[in-house]
């Protein structure tokens, strides 16, 4: 079975703890045969002492014993265990029996005591007792006998057998219980996993959540979510792309149509004026295929995996020169309101680039013709920059389309392609920041914020 299965593991699991719990079971069993196995004989051996207690007389403050050697034989008689006892009388010493055979002391008088000892190399089971002496006779006699523990071993082993042998069996009941509660807990998952294998690969639909048990329904909420991204990103996806395809024609097929006239232009003047609008189209078409490649990569979430502490005053200053040329160019007025001092912030140094970049050539498009631009960076409350510029401002309504990809507000002049502002959204969004527009549409101006967390 594959290691990784839950059915594997919990099984595993369950097992475990069932042969954990036969162990001990089998631990306590063998403890209680061996209680009751020892109760059996420590009372045959307590009987054999007080028997042997009747073969002891005093006559005349002497202990003697009478043991007839019949009823010795008979004591001693054991095919399995041997037998010892001794005799002994504190004034007289060892009367009969084994000398190897050691008392126990201290017994108190009419008391027996029971204890573990050795004999000749061999484990015992011992029994000593004390008699109470006659009145006035001073004597103290104390009988002991000893027995080997073949017997006891053997009734605990067959005791335990006898115990165990129904705890093997309720373990394999359990383990097939243990089985069929497993497959029938993890159902409601199999089914899950059933269903989802039968759907195709455009079936995005929500699993049912009816009848699942409550970590199920958790797995299928989470699941659901996660067909809801991936089915917004899908469709993201696919009205990106037609919405490309639908851009991408326009200058493509001007790239065509000028080439074509070049081709056939008779003059060098009409050829010299084909072929400059064949490199603005094929311009325009390069620029709309980088903001295009640009958009991807900007995608949710792209900007975090590559984050790190940045300086934005730095970078603006870095993006500010990058642009001086074109601003001149154009007979436009470019400040650059920077700090000298860090600015930090945690971000993705191209594509803050490529956001500063986008503001920039916005303002560059459709500010006013040789007008003001500003660049600047503000430090509180939180680190935010902007790009400013005087040139026509953008009505209230039209604020939230301009982020839309390919919009074009109505009237507006220029060889924009809708994407900048849409990019510059998708780029502060996966940094977690913000973009506002402050816009005066009677002709003083708009200015573009982006305002970031404290880094």
């Amino acid at each position: 079975m594959p290691s990784g299965s839950l059915r594997f593991g919990l099984l595993v699991r369950l097992v475990t703890l069932l042969c954990v719990l036969l162990a001990l079971d089998a631990l306590a069993c063998y403890y209680t045969a061996l209680h009751f196995a020892n109760l059996v004989y420590d009372r045959w051996l307590i009987d054999s002492n007080h028997s042997i207690a009747t073969a002891v007389h005093v006559h005349d403050g002497r202990v003697e014993v009478d043991l007839p050697r019949a009823a010795l034989e008979v004591f001693q008689f054991d095919e399995v265990d041997t037998t010892y006892y001794r005799i002994d009388a504190a004034a007289q010493g060892l009367l009969a029996g084994a000398a190897a055979l050691t008392p126990i002391p201290n017994v108190p008088p009419g008391q027996v005591r029971l204890a573990d000892s050795r004999i000749d190399g061999r484990q015992v089971r011992l029994v000593s007792m004390r008699m109470v002496p006659p009145p006035g006779s001073g004597v103290d006699v104390t009988i002991s006998v000893a027995e080997t523990l073949i017997k006891r071993s053997t009734l605990t082993r067959e005791i335990v057998l006898a115990m165990v042998a129904p705890q093997v069996a309720l373990l394999a009941v359990a383990m097939s219980l243990a089985w069929l509660s497993v497959n029938r807990a993890l159902k409601p998952l199999t089914d899950l996993a059933q269903a989802i294998e039968s759907r195709g690969h455009d079936n995005l639909t929500a699993v049912s959540e009816a009848g699942l048990p409550t970590e199920a329904r958790v797995l299928a909420a989470r699941l659901n979510e996660l067909f809801a991204r991936v089915s917004t990103a899908m469709q993201s996806q696919e009205r990106f792309v037609g919405d490309a395809a639908h851009q991408l024609r326009t200058p493509l097929a001007a790239v065509v149509l000028h080439a074509d006239a070049a081709e056939g232009a008779s003059d060098p003047d009409t050829r010299r004026r084909a072929l400059r609008s064949l490199r603005l189209s094929a311009e325009r078409a390069a620029r709309l295929s980088q903001q295009l490649l640009v958009l991807v990569r900007a995608g949710p979430g792209a900007a975090l995996t590559q984050a790190a502490p940045l300086d934005l005053a730095a970078l603006l200053r870095r993006v500010g020169e990058e642009w001086v040329p074109q601003m001149l160019q154009r007979g436009v007025d470019f400040g650059l309101a920077v700090p000298e001092s860090q600015v930090l912030v945690h971000a993705n140094e191209s594509l803050l680039a490529e956001l500063v970049s986008n503001l920039l050539d916005n303002a560059l498009r459709y500010g006013r013709p040789e007008g003001r631009i500003t660049l600047g960076l503000l430090r509180q409350p939180a680190p935010a920059l902007y790009v400013e510029d005087d040139g026509p401002g953008i009505a209230a309504l039209e604020q939230e389309r301009v982020f839309e990809r390919f919009y074009r507000t109505p009237g507006t002049v220029g060889e924009g392609c809708g994407l900048g502002l849409s990019i510059v959204k998708q780029i502060a969004e996966s940094h977690r920041a913000s973009v506002t527009i402050s816009s005066d549409p009677e002709g003083a101006g708009t200015r573009f914020t982006v305002s970031f967390d404290s880094a």
